[in-house]
C-alpha cells in the first residue's frame, strides 16, 4: 500500500500533485489510499477522490486522537510506502519512522520563501530530511535541501484526444491567470500587463490575500476587458476558454498549472523562476526583472495567430514526451521499489 500524506485546507500545487500521483497508482493497480492529517469541512479534493474512486481517511480514524499516530503506525508493514506532501506531513512521518519499517519518502514543493511560523517549520523540514529518502519538483528547490534528495519533477495525464484549437482571427486573445492571488504568484503584475494591451479579454481564477486588488473590478473593465472567476477546484472546464496561460510570478518551483495548461494546448508564457526555463522556449520566457515584457510577447502572439498555434502545438507535445505520467512512471516505481 502506498499511503499519500498531506495536511490540507485548500486546494493548489501540492493538492493538484496528490491526486495525479494517486490517479497514476490507481491506473497501474497499485494499492494507493490519501490520509489527511486533519479534516477540513467541504475540502474540495475529497469530491475529486471520490469521483477518481481512491479512498481517502483522516488520521484520526486509526485510533483515539492521542494515539492516533502510533496506531497509524503499527498497522504498517516494510512493504509500505509513506509518502508525505508539505512540511508538517513530512515532519511527521519522519517521527514514525521510530515506530515501523515501512519507506519513508518525502516531497518538497515550496519554492517561495517563506516568513514567521511557516518559515520554522519548513527550516525544521529540511533540518530533519536526513530522516527520510527526498523527492524536489525542481532543481532550485533541490539544490536547497542539505540531504541527499532527487529531482521528480510535476507530471500531468495528457490525452491524446486533446489538440490545439486554432487561434482565428475572429477571436480575441483570451489570456489568464490561474493561481493564489498574491504577490509571488504576481497578481499585481497581471492587471499591470492585462492594461496594456485592450485587444485581448483577460481571465482571473483563483483567490487568496490580495482580492482586494480585484475588488474594483467594474473600473477595471471600463478601461480593459478582466474577467474573475473566483477560486476554481478544477480547471479541466476551463482551459477550453483560453489561449494563453500568463504566469508574471516572482517564486516557483514547477507549477501545476502550467503542465496542465501546456497538455490542454494553452500557451504558457512567464517569468524566468523555479524550474521555469526548463520546460519553456526562449520566446515564451523573460527574466523577471524584465516582466513588463510579457505584454509584448502576448502582442506578439495577438498580431500573429499562425506563430501561436505552433507554439501551442509545440509545447503540448514537450509536455507529452516528458512531464506526462507515464514518462514519469519508471522513475516512481524505482522510488517506491515497487516489483510490478
Amino acid at each position: 500500500m502506498v499511503y499519500l500524506l498531506l495536511d490540507s485546507s485548500g486546494f493548489g500545487g501540492i493538492e493538484s500533485h496528490v491526486l495525479q500521483l494517486a490517479r497514476l497508482l490507481k491506473s497501474k493497480q497499485q494499492a494507493v489510499t490519501v490520509v489527511f492529517m486533519r479534516h477540513y469541512v467541504d475540502h474540495p479534493l475529497y469530491q475529486q477522490l471520490d469521483v477518481a474512486a481512491i479512498p481517502f481517511h483522516f488520521l484520526h480514524a486509526y485510533g483515539k486522537k492521542r494515539h492516533s499516530a502510533y496506531s497509524f503506525a503499527k498497522q504498517l508493514n516494510r512493504n509500505d510506502v509513506l509518502h508525505a506532501h508539505g512540511y508538517k506531513a513530512s515532519i511527521f512521518i519522519r517521527a514514525l519512522r521510530f515506530f515501523t519499517t515501512s519507506t519513508i519518502v518525502t516531497t518538497f514543493h515550496a519554492g517561495e520563501t517563506s516568513f514567521g511560523r511557516v518559515a520554522i517549520y519548513e527550516w525544521c523540514n529540511r533540518v530533519s530530511s536526513f530522516m527520510s529518502y527526498n523527492l524536489a519538483v525542481s532543481q532550485a528547490i533541490q539544490s536547497s535541501i542539505p540531504a541527499q534528495c532527487e529531482l521528480l519533477s510535476n507530471f500531468v495525464p495528457v490525452s491524446n484526444n486533446v489538440e490545439c484549437l486554432p487561434f482565428g482571427k475572429l477571436r480575441r486573445l483570451q489570456v489568464g491567470f490561474v493561481g493564489r492571488l498574491c504577490a509571488v504568484k504576481g497578481i499585481d503584475r497581471f492587471l499591470w500587463l492585462a492594461a496594456q494591451n485592450d485587444g485581448c479579454d483577460y481571465h482571473v481564477f483563483g483567490d487568496g490575500e490580495d482580492v482586494e486588488l480585484l475588488q474594483s473590478i467594474e473600473s477595471l473593465s471600463a478601461k480593459f476587458s478582466i474577467h474573475w472567476h473566483g477560486r476554481v477546484d478544477d480547471m479541466a472546464e476551463h482551459w477550453h476558454a483560453l489561449d494563453i496561460l500568463l504566469m508574471p510570478s516572482r517564486a516557483e518551483g514547477l507549477p501545476m498549472a502550467a503542465l496542465e495548461a501546456m497538455s490542454h494546448g494553452v500557451i504558457t508564457i512567464a517569468t524566468d523562476v523555479g524550474d521555469l526555463a526548463r520546460l519553456l522556449p526562449n520566446n515564451c520566457i523573460v527574466e523577471q526583472s524584465k516582466w513588463k515584457t510579457l505584454a509584448d510577447t502576448v502582442k506578439t502572439f495577438d498580431n500573429d495567430k499562425a506563430l501561436a498555434l505552433d507554439v501551442a502545438i509545440k509545447q503540448q507535445q514537450h509536455i507529452k514526451d516528458t512531464y506526462s505520467c507515464e514518462a514519469r512512471w519508471p522513475q516512481l516505481k524505482a522510488i517506491y521499489q515497487l516489483t510490478e
